[in-house]
């Protein structure tokens, strides 16, 4: 296999296709519970930013954002599952 080959393709290359499949994987990471939430080392799309504050806002988390938006619509995304500290 050529490295520069794609292992996954879609056949919908629409930005709101994409921007599903992101938004996509950062629910169901949320929906399962995970402590923290991130893009697997990649920033989001900003496109996404609205609706995954929503969502974590929904869902209990602290979503926190870069400040600086990379070129061409990216931004940095980690969000922290709220804990209660009822002692």
């Amino acid at each position: 296999m050529n490295l520069n080959e794609l292992l996954i393709s879609f056949d919908d290359s629409s930005k709101s296709f994409v921007y599903g499949v992101e938004y996509g994987r950062l629910l169901e990471k949320m929906e399962r519970g995970d402590k923290e939430v991130f893009n697997n080392g990649f920033p989001i799309r900003i496109e996404n930013k609205a609706v995954i504050e929503r969502t974590c806002k929904s869902l209990g988390y602290i979503p926190t954002f870069g400040t600086n938006i990379f070129s061409d619509g990216w931004i940095e995304f980690l969000a922290l599952k709220k804990e209660s500290t009822d002692n």
